[in-house]
């Protein structure tokens, strides 16, 4: 089992802002219409970012590893992620409407950056093995990601209870309340790890006059 504080996460301004426009926010009525006023303020709600995980491999045989628990029936890795209690305390305490649409996005975006930070750190365990890693989904998240954005979302307070007690969730201050995690911007995901895929042989000489 892997536990990761306080990991940094790279903060993508131009991201948060294209998701808010496709979100119809309107950027100008909160009076961030000029691009570097966008990003400061962002750049205020990413300073609240205490991102921490902890995540474990699952066997086939494991019980949360059977066709209907969140790895689908196979091997791989079952973590969480969570942008911390002071991100979460920061955005509750926004009155704006429009404002608190914005960090939202911009915890949507700050989640699955994170997510993709720390996939990047197990492919390079699993390359080792020889293996191959799927497209990571979502057991559980919060904000839920975009309809075309991997959404496996589950709502079953058992699985998910039985995730966080597989992997010792409290030890990064994550608990299950009245179905939704807590701190609330939080993740529990899964990847699945796959057989690495078998190159194509170069075609030779005599393929290539053909």
């Amino acid at each position: 089992m892997r536990k990761i504080k306080k990991f940094k996460i790279p903060i993508y301004s131009y991201d948060i802002l294209r998701k808010a426009k496709k979100r119809r926010i309107d950027l100008f009525s909160l009076g961030l219409a000029d691009q570097e006023s966008a990003k400061e303020y962002i750049s205020s709600l990413a300073a609240a970012l205490e991102p921490s995980t902890v995540f474990d491999f699952l066997a086939p045989e494991d019980e949360l590893a059977k066709p209907d628990g969140p790895m689908r029936g196979g091997a791989g890795t079952l973590g969480v992620i969570t942008l911390g209690s002071v991100f979460e305390e920061k955005l509750k305490a926004i009155t704006d409407p429009g404002l608190f649409g914005l960090a939202e996005t911009a915890a949507l975006v700050f989640s699955e950056t994170g997510l993709k930070v720390i996939t990047e750190l197990i492919n390079q365990e699993v390359s080792s093995e020889g293996l191959d890693l799927g497209i990571p989904r979502h057991v559980f998240a919060c904000p839920a990601p975009e309809a075309d954005e991997q959404p496996t979302h589950q709502t079953d307070t058992a699985a998910l209870n039985a995730c966080l007690t597989r992997l010792s969730a409290d030890k990064i201050g994550v608990t299950l309340n009245e179905g939704s995690l807590a701190p609330k911007y939080s993740i529990i995901f899964s990847i699945p790890w796959l057989a690495k895929k078998k190159k194509k042989p170069a075609a030779g000489p005599a393929a290539a006059g053909k």
